[in-house]
């Protein structure tokens, strides 16, 4: 994908995104208000809502959804727009009611059915038409194999599950990450175990319908970030949350220890403890979102997070647990223990 400060979809979107802005004073609470009273407000709506289509559709061109290295200004305007006037906009140029979030699902879903319908299409159409009477000036075995392949696609499916509907609709929710330039700079391409290469990975579990695995990759990259970006200490992963000093809007501690807490019952086979949403496409984009901020955001020079202090109360802890508020209790420990995995 071309993200590059110069391309001519870039320079289009800056210019209107920072144009709107500055008609409305960067109030995007009032944007609906304004755009109803204002008609030239509400074409600039239009106008940048049509900036954002090649961009969007870009994103998509190619297999990694994540791009690098990105100019850190793009990626803060892109993401504004996301966060404070995609929603608004939507209710402006498309009559939007319903959170943004079920109306792209809605629209990925359907754009994924006629994708998907049309594919079986095809290969239904081969499949009638190779026993036709015409198909004999094909050269000898061509309609055989045209009859093979198509046996072997509806073997394929029925025996695998292979929902192709759910990949093509997850791979369009999937949130596209703008890699920062700092960041990216410290993996090469040909690396083969890099945080790229486990993002990439994180996002094919999850597209081909493996949520278990998309987990436990997403757990990897949130270690690794913290750890080589945000220079995290700890011991374990719930330590280096815990410690971080630079979180960003949007990465909260208690949405990293969600990812981490359903990454640990999912990787030490605990059947008790492995508690997915009942929506888990939903959350599991929710923790992608997450992780997306984490990754854009990381600092450029992050602090290193002090060594804890260890007091008198962190002794007696250490020596007699009770001390501590510790117990030995198993029907109330259950959570307590969940929480206190790595």
């Amino acid at each position: 994908m071309n993200i590059a400060k110069d391309s001519p979809e870039v320079i289009n979107f800056m210019m209107l995104f920072q144009k709107l802005r500055g008609c409305i004073d960067d109030r995007p609470e009032e944007l609906e208000k304004l755009a109803k009273d204002n008609e030239s407000i509400r074409q600039l709506c239009i106008d940048l809502e049509c900036a954002t289509f090649p961009i969007l559709i870009n994103e998509r061109r190619r297999r990694r959804l994540f791009a690098s290295p990105v100019d850190p200004k793009f990626i803060k305007a892109w993401r504004d727009y996301e966060e404070q006037y995609a929603t608004p906009l939507a209710r402006i140029v498309f009559s939007v009611e319903k959170p943004v979030f079920d109306v792209f699902r809605k629209i990925a879903d359907d754009d994924a059915n006629e994708q998907a319908n049309a594919i079986e299409g095809v290969l239904d159409f081969a499949g009638e038409q190779v026993t036709q009477d015409w198909c004999n000036v094909f050269p000898q075995g061509f309609t055989e194999s045209i009859v093979e392949g198509v046996s072997a696609w509806n073997r394929f499916t029925e025996e695998t599950g292979f929902d192709l509907r759910g990949i093509f609709r997850r791979r369009n929710l999937v949130p596209f990450v703008l890699m920062p330039r700092h960041v990216s700079q410290k993996y090469g391409e040909a690396e083969k175990i890099s945080l790229l290469t486990h993002l990439q990975q994180a996002h094919d579990a999850f597209v081909f319908g493996m949520p278990f695995a998309a987990l436990a990759l997403m757990r990897s990259i949130l270690e690794t970030t913290l750890k080589k970006h945000y220079h995290a200490d700890g011991n374990d992963l719930k330590a280096r949350i815990n410690n971080c000093l630079e979180l960003p809007d949007g990465a909260p501690k208690q949405d990293l220890h969600c990812l981490r807490c359903m990454a640990n019952d999912v990787l030490h086979l605990n059947n008790e403890r492995v508690q997915l949403p009942a929506d888990s496409e939903k959350e599991l984009l929710r923790l992608f979102l997450v992780l997306r901020t984490l990754i854009e955001k990381v600092p450029q020079c992050a602090k290193t997070s002090p060594p804890p202090a260890v007091g008198r109360s962190a002794v007696l802890s250490m020596r007699h647990p009770s001390a501590a508020g510790g117990t030995t209790n198993n029907s109330s420990g259950r959570l307590r223990s969940r929480a206190n995995q790595d």
